[in-house]
């Protein structure tokens, strides 16, 4: 009988890709090293075996740090999602599966525009920690124990819910750049007359709000369309049809890339802010400190200064 012969692939050597995946996780070989329960100067020699493997950097060193090359980003991913398979297959076989669920409740404007471009880099980390997102309203009902932590807009207080702020709201016009050359030029705040104003049904004060603040408080635009969903109407400036008024924090992306440009130095700044905020008897949970953790690190050096020449209001409604 002739046996036939497999080809055999090439997967890397298994305990250095193992040293990568964690030091890429943690971006620090100091942390990989404590993980592994080896010597940091033991992830260092794996990486480089694997990087001399592969014939190129794994990651760029940095005065402060290190950072992922784009190549070895998707590997990382990758590797991450194989080891937690091959965890999970060994802690189901042997009865140990530790893996935790963390609900997160919020709007869906904050959870498209901010928390879900972000959530890549917290399943990167932290595989064993599965995230469920819930949308939802203030007004909706919930099950608060089926709810480890909820994202929410206010002035931090709500009983029994331990509150850590996350950004002051900071609202500003947006539009497509493609409105802006139809204006020929830029655009002041007095040609807001020919525009299209577009609002959310849940804020329509907030377009009045920041006129009265550009010094318009009776300018009356061309017209105004009002959505039922905020991501809706923030998805209609996107696509041009009018000016919408969006919290800083949602946008930073669509504004670097140049899909929205924001046209007006004016800034509204209210004294309200979106929160994580989690129950008494939840707020030690360790799933649960990961999570406000990390989300405070996304958000370390993102926020300016307030300035004085920025309105404040602060008596508004939500």
């Amino acid at each position: 009988m002739s046996a036939i012969r497999r080809g055999v692939r090439r997967t890397g050597p298994l305990n250095p890709l193992r040293a990568f995946e964690v030091a890429a996780r943690h971006m620090s070989f100091t942390v990989a090293a404590d993980e592994l329960c080896v010597t940091q100067g033991a992830i260092s020699r794996a990486v480089k075996t694997l990087e001399d493997y592969f014939g190129m950097p794994l990651f760029k060193r940095l005065g402060n740090g290190l950072e992922l090359t784009p190549k070895s980003r998707v590997l990382a991913y990758k590797l991450t999602d194989i080891f937690t398979q091959l965890a999970d297959a060994t802690e189901e076989f042997t009865g140990s599966k530790t893996a935790h669920m963390l609900t997160v409740w919020t709007y869906t404007s904050f959870m498209i525009g901010f928390l879900i471009p972000r959530l890549p880099d917290f399943q990167l980390r932290h595989p064993n920690i599965k995230v469920r997102l819930i949308s939802a309203t203030d007004s909706t009902d919930f099950n608060r124990d089926q709810v480890d932590v909820r994202l929410r807009y206010g002035h931090g207080h709500w009983p029994g819910f331990d509150s850590t702020l996350l950004f002051r709201e900071e609202l500003r016009p947006v539009c497509s750049p493609r409105l802006v050359e139809a204006n020929g030029g830029p655009l002041t705040v007095d040609d807001l007359k020919q525009q299209i104003l577009l609002h959310y049904d849940g804020r329509r004060h907030d377009w009045a709000d920041w006129l009265a603040a550009a010094g318009h408080a009776d300018l009356a635009p061309r017209d105004n369309l009002v959505f039922d969903e905020l991501s809706v109407a923030n998805q209609a400036a996107i696509a041009g049809v009018g000016l919408a008024m969006v919290q800083k924090a949602y946008f930073q992306t669509e504004l670097a890339n140049g899909q929205l440009v924001a046209p007006f130095d004016t800034v509204l700044r209210r004294d309200r802010g979106y929160y994580l905020t989690v129950s008494r008897e939840r707020r030690n949970a360790e799933h649960v400190t990961i999570f406000r953790d990390w989300l405070i690190e996304q958000l370390a050096g993102q926020q300016e200064p307030y300035e004085e020449s920025y309105p404040v209001l602060r008596a508004v409604n939500g």
